[in-house]
């Protein structure tokens, strides 16, 4: 195998990439720019993503309520929770995607999909055997783990879902020994590079590349799982904005009914067409409705939740007053 060692241009960031020695010199090269280009663009998301859900934790009526619906649609958080729900919601998404960032930074191991380690390669002559076909060719990217990360892993998460729903049940979100929403004390990164699959991801266009670059990072250097996929068309925003208008004719309904003598009415009634705007997205997308029915404990962790929702913050950093 070849290691091509690189800089991005823009943040500095140090990476290196395994590919097939076999492969065409303007392969490597195209893979070398990418990688450095999508590097630089994940910084640059996870800064405008970080930034903004900083300012939702300590101002929240300095975010637009585009923000909080991304945060309902992508983590299945209600809209009319409490406050403490909706900051342990936020400071779990804020531990995930300040531990990607500072996995981005520097150093960062990359491979292509074929350079995996062996044992994985074992596992797909096992696929192979039962004409299945090589598993990962269908994949975007992976983050290899083997038994001796895999059931350590999975005992440590199993451990704070348990702890937090244990926490919630008491009436408090404990920090004692990490809860699920505190994102626990295990921060070690996972050992084996992200792979990532280039023949894929390339025809897919550079928000795509980008989104998956950040996923499998949330993968190696925030424990995270694949609970769900979300559609790979891109970002949720402008669907978003045309669902509220299509539900707007409700608005004058809850205005006239139940909330004629509300004295938050209007706030109210627009809540409510926002929520209606979100059910009608998540029938459309089998993910969103996924993340509503397990809920924010575990919805946090899931790899495209938090690739996407950064993603679709990032767009909105200007909407901050």
């Amino acid at each position: 195998m070849t290691n091509l060692v690189s800089r991005s241009i823009r943040y500095g960031v140090d990476f290196n990439v395994l590919v097939n020695d076999s492969v065409l010199p303007q392969f490597k090269t195209k893979v070398k720019t990418s990688c450095g280009s999508w590097l630089d663009d994940a910084q640059e998301i996870l800064d405008l993503a970080i930034q903004t859900c900083t300012t939702a934790l300590v101002t929240p009526d300095n975010v637009s309520d585009r923000f909080h619906n991304l945060i309902s649609y992508y983590f299945g958080l209600p809209s009319g929770c409490s406050r403490e729900r909706y900051r342990a919601c936020l400071n779990a998404i804020l531990s995930r995607l300040n531990r990607t960032k500072s996995g981005l930074s520097n150093g960062v191991d990359l491979a292509d999909r074929e350079q995996m380690p062996y044992l994985a390669k074992a596992s797909t002559y096992v696929s192979w055997a039962f004409c299945q076909g090589d598993p990962t060719e269908r994949m975007a990217g992976f983050v290899w783990q083997d038994f001796l990360e895999s059931v350590p892993n999975y005992a440590k998460k199993a451990y704070k879902i348990r702890k937090t729903k244990w926490d919630q049940k008491n009436g408090w979100i404990s920090t004692f020994l990490g809860g699920q929403l505190n994102g626990g004390g295990f921060e070690k990164p996972l050992y084996y590079p992200i792979h990532l699959n280039f023949n894929k991801i390339w025809p897919k266009g550079r928000a795509y590349c980008i989104v998956t670059l950040i996923h499998e990072a949330t993968h190696k250097f925030a424990e995270t799982v694949d609970h769900e996929y979300f559609k790979d068309d891109g970002s949720i925003l402008a669907k978003l904005d045309q669902a509220i208008r299509d539900c707007s004719v409700w608005k004058d309904i809850y205005l006239n009914g139940d909330l004629k003598n509300d004295e938050d009415r209007e706030a109210k009634a627009c809540a409510r067409v926002a929520e209606q705007a979100l059910k009608q997205l998540r029938g459309e997308n089998p993910a969103a409705k996924t993340m509503q029915q397990i809920g924010e404990m575990e919805a946090v962790n899931n790899a495209d939740s938090l690739a996407w929702f950064a993603h679709d913050v990032a767009l909105l950093s200007l909407e901050i007053t």
